[in-house]
């Protein structure tokens, strides 16, 4: 066990977790996500983007990167991304970037979450006279929301592949959902709780969420 933490291979395998965690296991070919940026997401006005990730136990997250084809054009007014604790309806959420109303710059987006996401044990109700309980953290499917409202044309961001012909692309029920949106009213803020989603055809943008 030790080789492997120091290796810092996953305690799940992120696919699994993604399909849902049934037993036995899928075995896929090539994993949906994956591939060059050779696509292109359009961000469209007041729509809230939300794409799966798993969050491995005890990951910490201070930025959000990805890739801007094109900067937002005519009239932007807010840009921002944020991290909930799950991508379906009530998710919570975690951290967030600041509002840019310029629209994101082109070229490689480092955005710095606040407050910073972690993926840890929490304390739990004391089990003796002075001794607390840990409730250890596992892997989780967490969401990265992106966010844009303006008039004309969003952002454009590196995709890994165009939008596929179902929705959320599934190949199970359980499946988390490719991407998922919602209308949300033009804000620099980051919604407290994910309002209600719904399973969308989009491509899935190049991101990694990283402690440094």
């Amino acid at each position: 066990m030790s080789d492997l933490v120091a290796g810092r291979y996953p305690v799940a395998d992120e696919t699994w977790i993604q399909d849902g965690s049934p037993t036995p296991p899928d075995r896929h070919g090539l994993v949906k996500p994956s591939g060059a940026g050779n696509g292109g997401m359009t961000m469209v006005t007041t729509t809230l983007y939300v794409f799966p990730f798993v969050a491995q136990a005890g990951d910490i997250y201070r930025f959000v990167r990805f890739i801007v084809k094109t900067q937002a054009a005519a009239t932007p007014a807010h840009s921002w991304a944020a991290v909930y604790n799950g991508v379906a309806t009530g998710a919570a959420l975690l951290g967030q970037t600041a509002d840019v109303t310029a629209g994101w710059a082109a070229g490689l987006q480092n955005l710095a979450l606040s407050p910073v996401a972690a993926n840890s044990g929490t304390v739990g109700t004391p089990q003796g006279p002075s001794t607390a309980a840990i409730v250890p953290s596992g892997a989780a499917l967490w969401g990265l929301a992106m966010y844009f409202s303006g008039s004309g044309t969003g952002n454009i961001l590196d995709a890994a592949a165009a939008a596929g012909s179902l929705a959320g692309e599934q190949l199970r029920s359980t499946q988390a959902p490719l991407c998922s949106t919602a209308t949300v009213t033009a804000t620099a803020t980051a919604p407290a709780v994910l309002p209600t989603m719904a399973a969308a055809s989009f491509a899935y943008p190049l991101f990694s969420l990283t402690a440094t």
